[in-house]
């Protein structure tokens, strides 16, 4: 395989892990999201089906649900300001590089080229961060830093290329620049500089095997960073059903909800209980009609909980009870919830928390996301 074949095959790896990547978000957020959305639920339902292959589909950051974590809410907090600056990043270099084509200067050391080699790159992998910050399955985490290290790889096969086309000129540009920082940001880090074998077995070798590496340790992180989550979620665990509070709530509030629901004997591994303000499509809870209706927009300014501000009546809650999904049939404990993968919705709830009473029951319809898998908190 000579090297522009190898430079064609890694791009494309790289972009087809790329538009994984961004595909969902760009689903979620359109106007059309449910029709677009069950053609690429097929897949996911199909990883569902083995219990080796289910986690890929399981989410890291929550959602719709609050949490008390800093570090969860920081992390989906910059989740669009990324896709944002990677977005001005990419048009900025495009407009760039693609100047310098029209103009025939040659290499291009004008703009974000004068200090970094490779901008566009860092630009998607802005972009790729963002959207897997915002839509966090671990399978798009996994392509997030596949795409990352085909990025690392692409990049030093190009500047071989480069190296061989325009000699002396380029390498000084190499000596004065940084690959993906400004050259005295690496130098500050102490980022390595690696020079790889030009043995092609060898510099296969090692490229697997830090591959491998990286791999390994963005799942175990992933695997720690969801459990963190979790245990930041307000949950009681009961002896039928795990109740998930998707805003925080008083003690006084939580054991009320919890003493309605124990008597009202509901079906389900699973109750989320929200502000009947709220609006949260995965479970079917839409706002009460006298609530202030929200756009799409609230989503980037409430985006820890699905735009859904934290001001709201705590006497006025909403329940739906569900039955969740499992790779490996019958679970107990907190695994009804932590190991769920998708959610049936059974039946809904109104309840009056200064009377203490439920004041409106009512069973589930089937909803648009009726069969998609869909995050779980």
């Amino acid at each position: 395989m000579n090297i522009t074949t190898k430079d064609r095959v890694i791009k494309s790896s790289a972009w087809f892990l790329y538009t994984l990547i961004v595909l969902e978000i760009l689903f979620m957020v359109s106007p059309f999201a449910a029709y677009y959305y069950s053609i690429y639920a097929a897949p996911l339902n199909a990883l569902q089906e083995f219990q080796q292959t289910a986690w890929l589909t399981m989410y890291l950051l929550p959602h719709f649900t609050y949490s008390d974590s800093w570090l969860a809410n920081g992390l989906v907090l910059i989740s669009w300001p990324l896709i944002l600056l990677g977005i001005v990043l990419f048009v900025f270099g495009f407009c760039q590089i693609y100047w310098s084509k029209i103009t025939k200067k040659g290499t291009v050391e004008v703009g974000l080229y004068r200090n970094i080699r490779h901008p566009q790159y860092v630009a998607f992998a802005v972009i790729g961060l963002g959207a897997s910050l915002y839509w966090s399955r671990f399978m798009v985490i996994i392509a997030f830093v596949s795409m990352l290290c085909l990025y690392y790889y692409l990049a030093r096969l190009e500047e071989r290329i480069c190296l061989g086309k325009f000699g002396q000129s380029y390498r000084e540009y190499l000596d004065r620049t940084g690959m993906f920082l400004p050259r005295s940001w690496e130098q500050r880090l102490r980022l390595p500089d690696w020079r790889i074998s030009n043995n092609t077995w060898m510099r296969v070798l090692i490229f697997a095997g830090f591959f491998a590496a990286v791999l390994a340790l963005t799942i175990g992180a992933s695997h720690l960073l969801r459990n963190h989550v979790i245990d930041s979620l307000q949950i009681e665990l009961g002896e039928t059903r795990v109740t998930v509070f998707l805003a925080p709530v008083s003690e006084r509030t939580r054991a009320i909800v919890v003493s309605l629901l124990d008597k009202a004997s509901l079906p389900g591994e699973i109750a989320y209980v929200a502000p009947s303000s709220w609006r949260v499509p995965e479970l079917g809870l839409m706002r009460s009609s006298d609530s202030k209706p929200g756009g799409r927009m609230d989503e980037l300014f409430h985006p820890t909980t699905h735009g859904n501000p934290l001001a709201y009546d705590e006497n006025r809650l909403n329940v739906v009870h569900v039955g969740a999904i499992f790779a490996n049939g019958e679970v107990e404990g907190a695994a009804r919830f932590v190991k769920a993968l998708n959610l049936r919705p059974i039946g809904y709830l109104e309840l009056d928390i200064a009377a203490g009473e439920i004041v409106q029951q009512r069973s589930a319809v089937e909803g648009q996301w009726a069969g998609i898998p869909v995050p779980t908190f």
